[in-house]
């Protein structure tokens, strides 16, 4: 049995689809495990990387960006790229995921910090670090190693791509929060999942 502690977001996906057969795997979003899912800026040390090209600002550089939730992973990594960049932005948070988007397409800000559930048109965080000489792995990892894990995140990914709807249907039965079955297949199709584990544990700097 191994216990996965993660927050209900994307990263999360696969391991949560993974008990749709398994029943050495439990998912829980709170308390402590030694198997923790997240944000990579979010997380001490990374083993595994999960998820990659997940998160693009859209168009590109603004002057007013939309962002979700103040010192959030988004936040963070958009912080770095401001600073790297020497650009001057206006940021405009919102703690509703669904909300920045629409800030951007009613005119409240000219660009927006999205996940490619949402668009793909724009510049993805893992480039604009690259070209700057800084290494980002991916969007979404893990710490902590465990073989179960391991084979069970990949059991999710390979359930994904079998039965994108059903699967999907299935996570969102089987999140805490409301998402609707159609973001999280969306996601899936427009992001790069699988499980890269690392020779050496990557530790993300936020300086």
């Amino acid at each position: 049995m191994v216990t996965v502690l993660t927050p209900p977001g994307p990263v999360a996906y696969p391991i949560i689809a993974s008990t749709m057969k398994r029943r050495d795997v439990k998912v829980i979003f709170e308390g402590n495990a030694k198997v923790k899912l997240n944000a990579i800026p979010l997380l001490n040390k990374v083993n595994y990387v999960l998820v990659s090209r997940m998160l693009v600002i859209t168009p590109g550089l603004g002057k007013k960006i939309a962002v979700w939730k103040r010192g959030g992973a988004n936040h963070i990594l958009l912080d770095i790229v401001l600073k790297l960049y020497n650009h001057k932005a206006e940021l405009v948070f919102t703690d509703d995921p669904a909300e920045v988007y629409k800030l951007y397409k009613e005119g409240k800000a000219d660009s927006a910090v999205v996940t490619t559930a949402v668009t793909k048109d724009g510049l993805y965080f893992e480039d604009l670090l690259s070209a700057k000489g800084i290494y980002l792995p991916g969007i979404c990892g893990a710490e902590g190693l465990n073989e179960d894990f391991e084979t069970a995140y990949l059991e999710g990914i390979d359930l994904f791509k079998e039965d994108p709807e059903g699967t999907s249907e299935y996570v969102a039965d089987n999140l805490p929060i409301y998402r609707p079955s159609t973001f999280i297949e969306s996601i899936f199709k427009n992001s790069e999942y699988n499980l890269r584990k690392l020779d050496k544990p990557y530790v993300f700097r936020k300086a």
